[in-house]
């Protein structure tokens, strides 16, 4: 799948403070992803998510940047007591990586518990399932 608008990542080692600043390992596979497609944009789009059995399309937008001083950076949107604190009603964020965002400010995340990829609706808080991890996540884009 091609990947538009790719930010070169400025050092390999960001991603390892950014996984000391919010307690959680990043896969692998995430990665060699982040170090080929930095805040970039995916050729597909679209992805489902899950509310219990009910099946919702969803729009995939770009993935944030692990560089500082890019716009929309990850550094920015898991700040859960600070910038961020409107969505963290009772720590209920805290569990949640943001690594990608909807064209509507919704975030896509990794579950810290059990690394699953779900899906903020960022009005409501409701978390949806969206996959059991990146690697299906991103195998699970489509054009329509």
């Amino acid at each position: 799948m091609k990947w538009d608008y790719v930010e070169e990542l400025k050092s390999v080692q960001l991603i390892s403070e950014y996984e000391e600043k919010v307690s959680y390992h990043f896969s692998g596979e995430f990665k060699e992803f982040i170090i080929l497609y930095n805040a970039g944009y995916p050729e597909y789009t679209i992805f489902n998510s899950y509310r219990g059995k009910k099946k919702i399309k969803r729009v995939f937008n770009y993935l944030y940047s692990f560089n500082k001083e890019d716009k929309d950076c990850i550094w920015e949107y898991n700040d859960w007591n600070g910038y961020m604190s409107g969505w963290n009603t009772e720590g209920k964020m805290e569990k949640y990586v943001a690594f990608a965002g909807d064209p509507f400010g919704n975030l896509i995340c990794f579950d810290k518990t059990d690394d699953k990829i779900v899906f903020i609706d960022h009005e409501t808080h409701e978390i949806e399932e969206v996959a059991d991890s990146f690697t299906e996540f991103i195998n699970s884009l489509r054009k329509k």
